[in-house]
């Protein structure tokens, strides 16, 4: 299959990149940025894959792409983060939700070749804990964002349900929560990797949140999107995706056990406003088997990819501040 990933210089998109290769899968890259950093840490001869640089958001820029490059699938993970959609709402809203229809347009004009669109969604869709009780939370629960990205992604899976049903295009949303590993730099739950990073650096590093948290490791995520692009399932489908639930208070004892430093993350107790404890029981009946990755060896391998740059002298600490 011939894969285009938009958002492909970001942090999913590039280990995505690098997952849809393992699997022998032929990809074509697009972003706004040809920042290929990212991509060369993970993928072996980066800059030789087709890549095209643009703006979602302009009419007939993913058609084209996806024309000129005869793309069977699309996994689209460019996006605004929260603190870029709180800063800025209505920019937010056109590149997360017109960005979003620009994609479905172009695979509706392009369903003869166009199998199925893949797009990242966000456990932010949820509201706040306390909404749901105890135990794991389902996937058709009531949606209640409290924050702008939260509502764009909502809009975003409503969106597909109704491409699904107007226009027979199937489709896969994924819900992460606090994804991380190298390259995880932009976003609130971008602080879990970078106090990796600051332990590796021996840097003091505050956590801004407490409380639980779903550790998902960036391969793990990376295969689930691949495999989401080349199953063959209708519909408009949505699914959880699960790690490894643990506090912060744990994440800093794993951090410092791991590196050997003690002292330097503190973080504040103030819990995200989304449940960490998502069922995802779909997801592995679905896209199974799953590879979840613990916290503690996820903790381990992004340690020992921060030390490879530190000793090369490539380690970038200026989102430490």
């Amino acid at each position: 299959m011939a894969i285009l990933v938009t958002g492909a210089c970001g942090f999913i998109g590039a280990w995505t990149v690098r997952r849809l290769l393992e699997l022998g899968e032929k990809v074509v890259l697009t972003d706004a940025s040809e920042d290929l950093s990212r991509l060369r840490h993970v993928v072996e001869d980066a800059g030789k894959l087709p890549f095209v640089k643009g703006d979602i958001v302009e009419e007939g820029f993913i058609e084209d792409i996806v024309r000129r490059y005869g793309v069977d699938a699309i996994i689209h993970l460019a996006a605004f983060q929260i603190p870029q959609c709180r800063a800025d709402p209505v920019r937010g809203a056109l590149v997360n939700v017109v960005g979003t229809l620009r994609v479905f347009e172009a695979a509706r004009k392009n369903r003869e070749s166009v199998r199925r669109v893949v797009y990242a969604s966000s456990a932010a869709v949820f509201g706040p804990p306390e909404l749901y009780g105890s135990g794991p939370v389902q996937v058709n629960v009531p949606l209640r964002p409290t924050t702008h990205y939260g509502a764009y992604k909502v809009c975003n899976e409503l969106t597909a349900n109704a491409y699904w049903h107007e226009s027979g295009i199937p489709s896969i949303g994924l819900r992460p929560q606090v994804v991380y590993g190298y390259g995880r730099d932009v976003g609130v739950t971008s602080d879990a990797t970078r106090a990796i990073k600051a332990a590796i650096a021996r840097r003091s590093y505050r956590i801004r949140f407490g409380g639980m948290i779903d550790m998902q490791y960036v391969e793990d995520v990376a295969h689930l999107f691949a495999a989401s692009a080349i199953r063959d399932l209708d519909g408009a489908r949505v699914y959880n995706v699960r790690g490894d639930v643990i506090s912060v208070a744990k994440l800093i004892d794993l951090i410092e056990e791991e590196v050997g430093v003690r002292g330097l993350l503190t973080f504040e107790d103030k819990p995200l406003p989304i449940p960490a404890d998502l069922d995802d029981s779909e997801t592995i009946r679905d896209l199974g088997p799953l590879k979840k990755t613990s916290a503690k060896e996820g903790i381990a391998r992004t340690a020992e990819f921060f030390r490879g740059l530190l000793s090369r002298g490539e380690l970038d600490i200026s989102d430490l501040t």
